[in-house]
């Protein structure tokens, strides 16, 4: 699933803006994670406003807790996302939408996250990026993996999974992506086509987390 529309589309240089960086997990213990209908799941987010110079700032928000809900798939059968007060927690009604969105695989958290995408905000796919960029071993590194690769100093253990620490590991790849290159550039790499990420994620099993189809290249100034 993706927003990326069918022909190509020159994107601006943003110099400042956005980027809601988020993560949706399952509250389950041990063994596969199956979609279904009432399963747990936890949800955090965090805003980095950033500006011209690498200048950022960052915004918390609690992390919030909520079930999945079975409905209507787009291409027939059904689908399994976020109960409103979860999508809603992304989206605050009153306040304008971010620049971008941005997550470990974005692809499954913008099909997990349901809605109408016709519009931006764009898409931030860290591990396509970490992939492109070569992050270390990318094809068997987890975000905390890549975390640890890209800052090495980090002071978290390597197994922390909870939806607070993921969203530290996926600020610091985060950053690393913006050190190397401008933001619309990573928005255009985003659509990469590339391997699935490892299945030793927290969804790793669900359906559609291997579902990592490529888009077209967007042009850029």
């Amino acid at each position: 699933m993706t927003n990326h529309p069918k022909t190509a589309e020159r994107l601006p240089r943003w110099e400042e803006g956005t980027i809601r960086l988020i993560d949706i997990l399952p509250e389950t213990s041990g063994g596969p994670c199956r979609l279904r209908s009432g399963l747990p799941v936890s949800l955090a987010w965090k805003d980095v406003i950033f500006c011209a110079g690498h200048r950022t700032t960052e915004i918390d928000s609690p992390t919030f807790e909520g079930v999945l809900e079975q409905v209507p798939g787009e291409k027939g059968g059904s689908a399994f996302v976020v109960e409103d007060s979860l999508f809603n927690a992304v989206f605050p009604r009153g306040q304008a939408q971010p620049l971008c969105l941005a997550g470990y695989n974005m692809a499954f958290l913008h099909q997990m996250l349901g809605g109408p995408w016709e519009m931006p905000p764009y898409l931030l796919c860290l591990y396509r990026l970490a992939r492109v960029f070569q992050l270390g071993k990318t094809g068997d590194y987890t975000l905390a993996e890549l975390a640890e690769y890209s800052q090495p100093t980090l002071d978290m253990p390597w197994y922390e999974s909870g939806a607070t620490a993921r969203l530290l590991q996926g600020r610091v790849v985060l950053s690393e992506l913006l050190f190397q290159t401008r933001l619309n550039m990573l928005v255009a790499l985003s659509c990469t086509r590339t391997l699935p990420p490892p299945v030793s994620e927290p969804w790793g099993k669900a359906q559609g987390w291997q579902a990592m189809e490529g888009g077209i290249f967007r042009d850029f100034d």
